[in-house]
């Protein structure tokens, strides 16, 4: 089979098996922050509570708010930021595996900017991802777009 082909079938799997298990974690379930907050875990985010970022206006309600700051774990795919093939410690962290820098971006408050903490590296996949750290809700201007959020990530993980 020819390594294109491969390729293609692989991304179609990937695809919608991400796509499914994100959809599966969009319709309802969430921690709750105070608790998550309490036993010091991180709260778990979804891409409907980013979209909630206004993008004409930057103002966020008082449920994004509050995630200002706090450990949070986001589902998404990665597009790498380096041209390391095996680990990266600077991301985009995408709510879907299309989204690309290289076709019109997503909008801003649905891209975080990823920058691993300590030293840490992130092991590329091409599947779907847990990436855990301090959310901010700033603008990040860089070379392939803006982007609403920026995280200092601790861990990446696969996503079940």
């Amino acid at each position: 089979m020819p390594l294109w082909l491969r390729i293609t079938l692989l991304s179609i799997v990937g695809f919608s098996l991400g796509f499914a298990g994100i959809n599966a974690f969009l319709n309802g379930n969430e921690n709750n922050l105070e608790q998550a907050q309490a036993n010091d875990k991180p709260v778990d985010v979804d891409w409907a509570t980013l979209r909630e970022l206004d993008l004409s206006t930057g103002k966020a309600p008082q449920s994004l708010k509050k995630l200002d700051g706090q450990k949070v774990r986001i589902p998404g795919f990665i597009v790498p930021l380096e041209d390391n093939q095996d680990s990266v410690s600077e991301f985009l962290l995408v709510p879907s595996p299309t989204a690309c820098i290289h076709t019109p971006p997503p909008p801003a408050n649905q891209m975080v900017h990823v920058r691993m903490a300590g030293g840490r590296k992130a092991t590329r996949s091409f599947g779907p991802i847990w990436a855990k750290g301090r959310l901010r809700i700033t603008d990040v201007d860089g070379p392939y777009g803006k982007s609403s959020f920026e995280m200092s990530g601790e861990l990446t993980e696969p996503y079940q």
